[in-house]
């Protein structure tokens, strides 16, 4: 755990918004990218708080006051970053959420603003999202890619009923599956052979890469 991001939690847990924000805006124009800013700083300060709660350091309160400082750090950051929306005809839809029950939606949002910078249309849906409003959502927009995202392990359960379930619809999206579980659990024996599992936004930015390659050869 380094000083820089001890300093940004601390920064997360006072709720300042502006000295959370300088501390990342200065990073991303000392030439760091967002991907290494997201994982490498609010990611392991979220982190780091979150060890500070179960040890009962600070309260839920205190938790729910960073996270929701993070969100806001997130949102600065993205207008920040250069615009990637630009429409074309090849241009590719995600739709990303967090599974019924699942409020820690922060790794999600940052994976939502992965896909934006890679010039990708986004529907990004937030925590909480019961099966039947997803299957609702993905026939009405049919999103090429559907990004889930869990951190609970009784979780898995309900993990399999949405992959299996949005993998089969009509228009056969890809499903992605991001998860700090990954490190415990062997996800290729909950979800479908197909499915694209994910630990951190490097790999998902490795395959985003991959996938805007084949769209240009396209």
């Amino acid at each position: 755990m380094t000083d820089l991001i001890k300093r940004f939690a601390h920064f997360l847990l006072l709720g300042d918004t502006a000295s959370s924000y300088k501390l990342v805006e200065k990073l991303l124009l000392d030439g760091y990218s967002s991907v290494y800013i997201y994982e490498k700083i609010i990611k392991d300060a979220l982190y780091y708080i979150g060890h500070l709660w179960e040890i009962d350091e600070i309260s839920v309160a205190d938790e729910h006051l960073a996270t929701g400082t993070a969100d806001f750090v997130l949102t600065q950051l993205q207008l920040l970053q250069k615009d990637q929306s630009a429409q074309s005809k090849n241009q590719k839809q995600a739709m990303l959420f967090c599974l019924e029950g699942e409020e820690h939606y922060i790794g999600v949002k940052m994976a939502a603003h992965v896909f934006k910078e890679h010039n990708w249309k986004v529907k990004y849906l937030g925590p909480n999202l019961p099966l039947q409003h997803a299957i609702y959502f993905a026939i009405k927009s049919k999103p090429d890619v559907i990004c889930l995202s869990l951190s609970m392990s009784h979780q898995l359960k309900s993990l399999s009923d949405y992959a299996t379930t949005l993998s089969a619809l009509d228009h056969k999206p890809t499903i992605i599956v991001g998860s700090k579980l990954t490190e415990k659990f062997n996800f290729k024996n909950i979800v479908p052979h197909d499915t694209i599992v994910v630990s951190n936004l490097e790999e998902l930015t490795s395959w985003i890469a991959q996938q805007n390659i084949l769209i240009k050869a396209n």
